[in-house]
């Protein structure tokens, strides 16, 4: 057995100090990045279900009769009033076949709709269409040919996205019974439009 001096074991004593002080150290540091890390990720999936809740939240969230009547409307108005204008201008046969066809669904629709929202509790139907559905029928009123032709179909595909979320959503969610049955009556003829818009 070797025998190590005062020196010697002095400078060993310090050493192993050193040593067990830097792996407490790494240790440490370890054990607060790891910390860290588990707070990031925690909060990036808080943060993450808060914004599922959210969604959810305005998924399950009807509107209130008054502003489904407003938006249908508004919605009703666009699809005759643009397809009114496009039997005016439009040359294609495919177009002007499924404008004929907006014109009389949905003066059809808007009878329907006068009814359901005549039985309604607390609901006025608007005396004129608002700034925004103003604004893109004076938009495509501005454009002729082929120009005229891709607005209608860019309009009309939004407009039935929109119409078949907003009917699909009162049938299941809303909270007066006249207009419910409204709009899941009328849903699936505004999906059949959507289809064949969708193909052109």
């Amino acid at each position: 057995m070797v025998k190590m001096g005062k020196t010697q074991l002095a400078a060993a004593t310090v050493l192993s100090v050193i040593l067990m002080g830097g792996l407490a150290a790494c240790s440490k540091q370890q054990q607060t990045e790891a910390s860290d890390t588990t707070q990031s990720v925690t909060a990036e999936a808080g943060s993450a279900m808060a914004g599922v809740g959210s969604a959810v939240a305005d998924a399950v969230t009807p509107d209130t009769p008054q502003d489904f009547v407003t938006k249908v409307y508004n919605a009703n108005d666009l699809e005759i009033e643009s397809s009114k204008l496009a039997l005016k201008t439009s040359k294609n046969k495919d177009i002007l076949a499924f404008a004929k066809k907006m014109v009389a669904d949905h003066t059809k629709a808007g009878t329907a709709f006068k009814a359901a929202a005549g039985k309604a509790t607390g609901v006025t139907i608007p005396a004129a269409i608002d700034d925004g559905t103003k604004g893109k029928l004076d938009d495509l009123t501005g454009k002729t040919g082929d120009e005229f032709d891709q607005a209608y179909v860019h309009l009309q595909k939004d407009a039935h996205k929109d119409a078949v979320n907003l009917f699909d959503s009162y049938a299941r969610n809303g909270t007066d019974a006249s207009l419910k049955t409204f709009a899941a009556d009328t849903l699936p003829t505004l999906q059949a439009h959507k289809d064949m818009i969708d193909k052109m």
